[in-house]
């Protein structure tokens, strides 16, 4: 075997082996990547890969917009506390097993479910506190760092998770999208469907301190 064609034959056997790596660094980087995405599809299995978008995206930009007006996001989130506790009652659906869940892979922010108040386990008042503070004083990325990690990512869901329902569709469309402004998107069909989410994303270092241990007593 000539030369070059062995230095290509490693470089591509190390690449398949590292599914979404290259060096050490991209290759610690693609495993954090993959866990956190076979944790989404463990936990939440009817996920889309519009959902793990979105929740990289939770744990890169953090909340959708800053908060300036405490009082109508009190009033939303009251709205939607009602509403909930509505469908829980008539039994449309049930509270989730897990109450809080770690978002991407660096766990800036974690989605702490709506139930948490509608238990007692965590005032309103306080909740809507945690979440105002840790839109306004979070963690944000640029977007175009943004869009440079998204595409790592998505080339490991095309590596690693194209038998996601939809994926290669899914990921053309997200491609699009991000050639725009607007780099927030819902949660997809199937997993509102299956999993009726409700919460809101706290900051870590938030959570921990002050809501961890009262949901766990």
């Amino acid at each position: 075997m000539k030369p070059i064609i062995l230095i290509s034959t490693i470089v591509l056997s190390v690449s398949l082996l590292t599914g979404c790596g290259g060096s050490a660094g991209k290759r610690a980087e693609a495993r954090s990547v993959r866990q956190a995405i076979e944790r989404q599809l463990e936990v939440y299995p009817e996920s889309r890969v519009q959902d793990i978008y979105k929740c990289f995206c939770q744990d890169k930009l953090g909340p959708e917009h800053l908060i300036p007006n405490a009082e109508a996001a009190k009033a939303y989130l009251s709205w939607e506390l009602s509403a909930y506790r509505q469908d829980l009652d008539s039994g449309k659906y049930e509270k989730p097993a897990l109450r809080h869940f770690p978002v991407g892979d660096q766990g800036n922010y974690v989605r702490v479910d709506l139930s948490v108040v509608l238990d007692g386990l965590i005032s309103e008042d306080d909740y809507l506190d945690a979440f105002v503070r840790s839109a306004n004083a979070g963690f944000h990325e640029a977007p175009e760092q943004w869009r440079r990690q998204w595409a790592a990512i998505a080339a490991c869901i095309r590596h690693d998770f194209a038998g996601i329902p939809d994926a290669a569709q899914d990921l053309a469309v997200i491609d699009t999208i991000m050639a725009g402004d607007h780099l927030i998107l819902h949660h997809s069909e199937a997993f509102s469907e299956a999993y009726h989410p409700h919460y809101r994303i706290i900051a870590q270092d938030i959570f921990e301190k002050e809501m961890h241990n009262k949901i766990h007593e």
